[in-house]
């Protein structure tokens, strides 16, 4: 009788698990945010829900958090800042803290850019070589740029980390990978991704109502450029200021440690390079760069 109950016990276990795995692999696309007519969407598990946002402005800024609960519990949270530059350009930030127990799946979509043609910026492998200062940086620039009725778009990344504390006490991000399962089609950019417990996952997207280069020779030669001058690009940009490699130590955690150099933060490269070749994404990086300074 005993065996009976237990074997009908575990019956019952696995088939609770196998319906619960099954629900999560449902997934359900929500809208979270429009922007100049292009819709922002999470393609989640069908069991989580998003709350309502919580709105705040500061200056430039507007943010909008919302929490991620499955039956009742959080989970984490997402978060969208859109920021307005001074020469109408948008930048807007999304990032996924999973604050919970368990990894999840996710896709962070966009649409409405119908029609659109995309460049890559990754036309070739980034150089695996070390730097004798900062290591291996294994980023890659930019998923590419999408032009659409006289508007452009550039795609960043997606950066998935957590917070670690050196040993001199510093707090930094150990980048974990740069998930490069991003896809556009029809009209759609797809960002998806796992994000483990205790993670974050941070990407950004520049929206520009005209062409970011004056020609597509002018941005090749930049992309060129960036691909070969790995301390030149920045990558992984934030609504705090671009994180990048760190120098490395004695500590093996600072092999894949990120965060904020004053000089990088500052991008001296657009502001060089706006002077012999003038263009809306190194003036939008520029003013990005005071923002950044300003806060």
């Amino acid at each position: 009788m005993f065996r009976k109950i237990t074997l009908l016990i575990l019956v019952v276990f696995f088939m609770t698990l196998i319906l619960f795995a099954g629900m999560m692999y449902m997934t359900h696309e929500e809208e979270v945010h429009s922007v100049d007519g292009l819709s922002l969407t999470i393609d989640k598990p069908t069991l989580f829900t998003l709350s309502d946002p919580e709105v705040s402005e500061e200056g430039s800024d507007i943010r909008h958090e919302r929490a991620i609960k499955l039956l009742g519990l959080q989970l984490g949270t997402y978060t969208i800042v859109e920021r307005t530059l001074d020469n109408d350009v948008k930048l807007l930030f999304e990032e996924v803290d999973n604050t919970g127990w368990m990894p999840y799946a996710l896709s962070l979509n966009m649409s409405g850019l119908e029609g659109g043609e995309l460049t890559s910026w990754n036309p070739e492998p980034v150089d695996p070589s070390e730097d004798p200062v900062y290591g291996q940086d294994p980023t890659s620039n930019p998923f590419g740029a999408i032009e659409w009725n006289g508007n452009e778009l550039l795609q960043g990344q997606i950066y998935v980390s957590r917070e670690i504390t050196l040993g001199d006490g510093t707090e930094v991000m150990e980048l974990r990978h740069e998930n490069p399962n991003l896809e556009f089609e029809e009209g759609t950019v797809l960002k998806s991704f796992w994000l483990p417990p205790k993670h974050i996952s941070q990407t950004w997207t520049m929206l520009a109502p005209a062409p970011l280069f004056a020609s597509e020779e002018a941005e090749q030669q930049w992309i060129d450029f960036s691909l070969n001058n790995r301390q030149e690009q920045l990558n992984w940009l934030t609504p705090e200021g671009p994180l990048v490699k760190l120098p490395l130590t004695d500590d093996p955690r600072t092999q894949m440690a990120y965060g904020f150099i004053a000089e990088r933060t500052q991008d001296p490269t657009s502001a060089e390079w706006n002077e012999t070749s003038p263009s809306l994404f190194f003036e939008s990086m520029i003013l990005n760069a005071e923002v950044n300074q300003d806060n």
